[in-house]
């Protein structure tokens, strides 16, 4: 009985002691950052890889060298050259800490979902990594550009999509399951970060680069990739991108900038935002209704507001709220007529709140959301002036 009291304690302690039967030293390893893909010249792609040297990452043991390696290999399959890289990399390659995937803007166009089809399936990529689009440019030639804060270019451009979302919102958060969740639904068509290279790209492979105040290149979020299926079809303006957050709910802050007088401006920040959206068929046509609330704070103005006056408030907020009305009002006309693309969802609101009408269109749902009637209605609240209600222009006589 004693011996059977002994194994039953030993068992599960021997089972959870056994290490990792796949363990690496870290000598033997190389972390990938970032990868690129783009279309081949002989073959269907080309892999590009971004591994980075940690010792270089960090201050204290820096020497000069390349912070990353970048590496690429041509070939029919993702899969195969995922591992044929090792032919110019020594270590092995791990690709569980991957942030950043980015698409030359010419396989963009002609398909991405066979190789998207290789990352879903895979257990050692995880999903939460960035999809972004090369414009005009190979994705290979964003992982070459170097940066003086953040020496991996796929690093780099992770924290600079997450601060870009954060405080204005340009990037439109988009992740591997968002874009399938796109494919597959009948009501709703992907969109992607677009990013490019401000200067010659050539310039930036140097880590002479680094150590410039203005950089010979440096990669920028320049707008919102439009997609139809799998296939890119144009692009859409930054601030456009943010209007695609304020639709989807999803944006955290930004600024406006609303006209107080004639050549004046004034600048609100905005954060408390609330977006929901209703959607049904009407006569045989799509309408939908957006609602949107904010809260925002006065963070400069051109004009001799007088904020001591409640009135005042009043007739900014009615300012700041036909601007955003006509601002997202043009940014879902640009898409309807540019496109036919419904990269906003509204075929999913309809599909949760008039599912029987949706059924009959939605082979053609598209063509539908292009004669869609739209409309907008906008809250805004100003609840501070920032330290004072009386500004000294007020003071200032006029010249």
């Amino acid at each position: 009985m004693r011996q059977y009291a002994i194994i039953a304690i030993l068992f599960p302690v021997i089972v959870l002691l056994t290490g990792c039967w796949d363990q690496r030293e870290l000598g033997e390893i190389t972390v990938v950052t970032g990868m690129a893909v783009d279309k081949g010249e002989d073959d269907k792609y080309v892999l590009t890889v971004e591994g980075i040297n940690a010792t270089e990452l960090n201050k204290q043991t820096a020497s000069g060298f390349a912070p990353s390696i970048v590496y690429s290999a041509e070939g029919n399959s993702l899969a195969e050259l995922t591992y044929r890289v090792n032919e110019g990399i020594s270590r092995h390659l791990i690709y569980s800490h991957m942030r950043t995937l980015i698409i030359g803007e010419e396989l963009a166009k002609e398909g991405i979902i066979d190789f998207i089809d290789f990352l879903e399936r895979n257990r050692e990529i995880r999903d939460d990594f960035n999809i972004l689009v090369a414009r005009g440019l190979r994705g290979s030639d964003i992982l070459r550009v170097t940066y003086q804060f953040q020496k991996s270019s796929s690093l780099k451009l992770h924290t600079q999509l997450e601060t870009m979302m954060k405080d204005w919102g340009g990037d439109p958060g988009v992740r591997m399951n968002d874009v399938i969740r796109a494919w597959t639904s009948p009501g709703r068509q992907p969109v992607m970060a677009a990013v490019t290279i401000m200067g010659d790209p050539s310039e930036g492979l140097s880590s002479e680069n680094m150590k410039k105040v203005t950089p010979d290149a440096l990669v920028i979020i320049d707008s919102l990739a439009i997609f139809k299926g799998d296939q890119l079809v144009g692009y859409l303006s930054l601030e456009n991108s943010r209007n695609y957050l304020w639709i989807q709910d999803k944006l955290i802050k930004t600024s406006l900038t609303v006209k107080c007088d004639e050549d004046r401006f004034m600048g609100l920040r905005i954060y408390n935002t609330k977006t929901w959206n209703e959607g049904k068929i009407q006569g045989g046509k799509p309408v939908i209704n957006i609602h949107i609330r904010a809260e925002a704070f006065v963070d400069g103005t051109h004009c001799n507001n007088e904020f001591e006056k409640a009135n005042t408030y009043l007739q900014n907020e009615e300012s700041a709220e036909k601007h955003l009305k006509d601002t997202i009002s043009n940014t879902i006309k640009n898409v309807q007529e540019e496109f036919e693309a419904d990269i906003f969802g509204f075929g999913e609101v309809v599909q949760r709140q008039d599912y029987k009408n949706f059924k009959k269109i939605q082979d053609k749902w598209d063509q539908n959301f292009a004669e869609a009637d739209v409309k907008i209605d906008t809250t805004i609240v100003i609840r501070r002036t920032g330290i004072r209600t009386k500004s000294f222009l007020t003071e200032v006589k006029e010249q």
